[in-house]
């Protein structure tokens, strides 16, 4: 049973998929009309359940090709008899199919059991949907058969004697011929070319007519398809200087040492979990980043939009308000003013220093404090449609005036900021803070926190599901490790009596099999990050977010940490598997 391992990550992305279904029809059976507002939800499901399907085939691929190199004694006896390699590589493609329709059908019927709990929420169920269990069944088993036919052929492909010469690991070489540099070096000035297309292109044009960020966020999804097939082209080359920098710190221990040179005496291996792994990682980290970098420039818009509890609308008085029990009661004018002869705008008298959300606000040039007569401070879009910045003299309606700052997420309540002195008439209403029910009868009041709550709930929503969906990936990706290490542990297990006959004991026999399994984690978050946050900033530079880039450090460090421990923890079982083996059994010559 250890050896169809994959199995296990075809069936959770099977399960996944039919959930995805049963979801949706649940949402238009329980939500009716806010079934529609969810359509995009759905469109961010299928567009995850799509990547872990792909992982899955990845770990499979992986999977089968350690599988059949440990059959290669029974392949080479098959040729010897008589079976030709057509033969035999339709018998692997069969046992493929077999495990994928196996695992599809599992993965199915968990889900829809999974469904018949839905009632247990207070929802309509949503019955079983047949067709889309066929045609994810289906899918599922045409998957696996792409996953198993590189290996299948490549095991078939070797002559009876070279299979039959050795027992040992069979990937242990780690050059690759000359088409697959081509093809990588091919792969990585495409992904390099298209990089850096599109940050020439979306930093020279902050302004985009139609269809200008949609071709941009295809280029990048190509760019990064690209890279990610560098890695798997060039892994087995590439593994052993990124194993040798991972590395550092576990070549002080002798377990250490064994660990490094155990994935380092399988590169072809290595690289295939690895970069498995690495585009889990990937995804979270570039999700976490772009998440983060949207979050900050999210909390400057509605610090715009929302500066306070509350808005006061029409004539006001602000001792009124204040005698109510509000605070940081703060009235202001409306005016419109056409800057540069061109571009007509809201502009108010706000004092922004004295707004509690001020700290969400980033200012690109100048500075909020150089505010005063006949300056004006400008939105960083409206600025870069009159084409000026901080010091720059703009026209306002005929009166020469200084640009003080420009200001990411624009100006609250308007588009631009004036001085008191430069705004005439009466207060056009006011802000303040406290409950709606304390403002005096006779006020317009539009609840300003209330929205502003509403929109940071739906955020704090979107990016809990694209991180759990995510998760999915990186589960399939740890799944990938833990049968990869049982079976170089059921592959190496001469190797391993060898090291507990010359004094290796369990618990260190134990540690070593885990360091090994944490390193494919460690070494896979490594790539991850080298390609996660580039292509995080390629695509909040794609969306047109002028915003500085955030990268968060502690909750990438935990990302790398957790998937250190969970790979570690995948190697747990195999672990102890290699740690109950006798030396004397493990040396025993292999019938």
């Amino acid at each position: 049973m250890r050896r169809f391992l994959p199995v296990l990550s075809i069936m959770i992305a099977a399960f996944f998929a039919y959930a995805t279904v049963l979801a949706r029809d649940v949402a238009a059976l329980s939500l009716d009309v806010r079934a529609s507002q969810l359509a995009e939800v759905f469109a961010l499901l299928g567009a995850f359940v799509t990547v872990a399907m792909v992982v899955a085939a990845l770990v499979s691929t992986s999977t089968f090709r350690i599988v059949f190199a440990q059959r290669m004694r029974e392949l080479a006896l098959l040729r010897a008899i008589g079976a030709t390699r057509a033969r035999l590589v339709c018998g692997l493609v069969a046992e493929g199919v077999l495990t994928g329709l196996l695992a599809s059908v599992a993965g199915v019927v968990l889900a829809a059991g999974a469904g018949q709990l839905v009632p247990l929420a207070g929802l309509v169920a949503p019955g079983f949907p047949a067709l889309p269990a066929v045609l994810v069944v289906v899918g599922s088993s045409l998957l696996t058969v792409l996953a198993v036919l590189a290996p299948a052929w490549s095991a078939a492909t070797v002559s009876p004697l070279e299979a039959l010469r050795t027992s040992a690991v069979q990937d242990a070489k780690g050059r690759i011929g000359a088409t697959r540099w081509a093809l990588g070096v091919l792969l990585a000035a495409g992904s390099v070319a298209l990089l850096a297309g599109v940050a020439t292109e979306g930093l020279a044009t902050p302004q985009r007519p139609g269809g200008l960020t949609e071709h941009l966020l295809l280029r990048t999804t190509i760019s990064g398809t690209l890279a990610f097939g560098v890695l798997i082209t060039l892994g087995p080359a590439l593994i052993s200087p990124v194993l040798r920098l991972t590395g550092l710190a576990l070549r002080r221990s002798t377990i250490g040492t064994l660990a490094v040179s155990g994935i380092g005496g399988a590169p072809r291996r290595a690289a295939s979990v690895t970069a498995v792994v690495a585009l889990g990682v990937s995804l979270v980290i570039a999700t976490l980043t772009g998440a983060a970098t949207l979050q900050s420039l999210g909390r400057a818009e509605m610090a715009s939009a929302y500066p306070a509890d509350l808005e006061i609308i029409g004539p006001v008085d602000a001792d009124a308000l204040r005698a109510a029990g509000l605070t940081d009661v703060l009235p202001y004018r409306r005016t419109e003013i056409t800057v540069g002869g061109e571009l007509t705008m809201n502009a108010t008298d706000l004092d922004m220093t004295r707004l509690r959300g001020l700290p969400d606000f980033h200012v690109d040039t100048g500075s909020l404090s150089d505010m005063g007569p006949r300056r004006i401070v400008l939105s960083v879009i409206a600025a870069d449609r009159l084409g000026v910045a901080a010091g720059s003299q703009v026209d306002v309606g005929g009166v020469r005036m200084t640009v003080a700052a420009t200001v990411f997420g624009g100006i609250p309540l308007g588009s631009a900021l004036l001085h008191p002195s430069d705004v005439e008439g009466e207060p056009a209403g006011a802000l303040a803070n406290g409950p709606r029910d304390r403002v005096p009868a006779g006020f317009e009041v539009d609840p300003l926190a209330e929205h502003r709550l509403a929109k940071e709930n739906w955020f704090t929503t979107l990016v809990a599901i694209a991180l759990g969906l995510l998760f999915l990936t990186v589960l399939i990706a740890v799944v990938g490790v833990a049968s990869t290490t049982a079976l170089s542990v059921l592959e190496r297990t001469r190797e391993s009596g060898l090291l507990r006959a010359i004094g290796l004991t369990r618990g260190e026999l134990r540690r070593l099999v885990t360091a090994e399994a944490g390193l494919y984690g460690v070494i896979g978050a490594m790539l991850g990050l080298a390609i996660g946050i580039p292509y995080a900033w390629l695509a909040v530079l794609s969306l047109g977010v002028e915003w500085p880039l955030q990268v968060p450090v502690v909750p990438v460090a935990a990302v790398v940490l957790v998937l250190a421990a969970l790979t570690a923890g995948a190697g747990l079982l195999p672990a102890r598997r290699a740690a109950r083996l006798s030396p004397v059994a493990a040396l025993h010559p292999i019938q």
